[in-house]
This record gives structure tokens, C-alpha cells and sequence, in this order.
């Protein structure tokens, strides 16, 4: 394999230049200046002290990143679409499972109010206690009209 730039070394390990110059000039990278003033750095040299991310971009290659990055958002599209489903599906779960709960809160409160029409006497104002009271033989006020017959009514139920 043909010796890497400095640039073509940044892009196939993922660090930056002055990441790998600093290497070179500590000496925990080994390195060759050529003909020109660019440092050749050996791959397996440099895959000793960086790891590898992927091959540098060559004419055959140099589609291939973009292709991964496709297929990675396909992938990432594919499984958001999937959360969106299964929300929407807890959803009208939910929906279904609040509207059982509302008929059957709805069917206790008309349930609970026959009990209470038929355990209650219906409410009646003060103007119908009156009368009715008057009507028994009373006056306005309740009290019966003839004392003699309360009196004898009460000496007859403490004998």
C-alpha cells in the first residue's frame, strides 16, 4: 500500500493534521519527508498509533462514503418511522381505553342517581310542608288543633 500525506492520513484515521504532525515530531509516529517536503507515513505505522476509520477516498471509492451515509439515514429513517407508528398506536390505545373508562364513570353517575330518586324522598319546598301540615288537621305552625287528643295520644303510649 502507497505511503500516506499528512492530509491523506487525517481523512483515513479520522484526527486532525496537527494531531498526526504532533505524533510525528514527539516520535510516537515515524515518518519520512519526500522529494517534495511531505511527510510519507507508512499505513501500518500509522494504524499503530490511530485507528483506522476507513480506506482514503480513491476514484473507485470515493462514492462509497456517501453510499454509507445514504443507507445509514435509510436505516435511521426506517426505525423513526417505526417509534411514529407505535406511538400513534399507543395513542388510540389510550383513546380507546379513556372512552371505556368514561362510559362506565357515565353509567355509575345514572346509576348512583336512580339509587338516590328512589332512596329519597323528593324535595319539596317550604310552601308544600305547610299546606300539608295544615291539611292533617294542623295549624300553620305544626302544632295539632286539638291538645286534648295529643294529650291522650301521649298518656296512652307512656302506659
Amino acid at each position: 500500500m502507497p505511503a500516506f500525506t499528512l492530509g491523506t492520513a487525517s481523512q483515513a484515521t479520522g484526527c486532525a493534521k496537527s494531531t498526526i504532525l504532533r505524533a510525528i515530531k514527539a516520535g510516537r509516529l515515524s515518518a519520512t519527508r519526500d522529494d517534495i517536503g511531505q511527510w510519507a507515513i507508512d499505513p501500518s505505522e500509522l494504524f499503530r498509533v490511530c485507528p483506522a476509520l476507513a480506506l482514503p477516498a480513491t476514484p473507485a471509492t470515493a462514492q462509497s462514503p456517501q453510499m454509507e451515509r445514504d443507507a445509514t439515514a435509510d436505516v435511521l429513517v426506517a426505525e423513526l418511522r417505526q417509534v411514529i407508528a407505535d406511538l400513534r398506536r399507543g395513542q388510540d390505545d389510550l383513546r380507546l381505553e379513556r372512552d371505556k373508562w368514561q362510559a362506565a364513570h357515565e353509567r355509575e353517575q345514572a346509576a348512583h342517581a336512580a339509587t338516590q330518586r328512589l332512596l329519597l324522598p323528593p324535595p319539596t319546598t317550604p310552601t308544600e310542608r305547610d299546606a300539608t301540615a295544615v291539611g292533617a288537621g294542623g295549624t300553620a305552625d305544626g302544632t295539632p288543633r286539638n291538645r286534648l287528643l295529643r294529650t291522650w295520644r301521649w298518656l296512652r303510649s307512656t302506659g
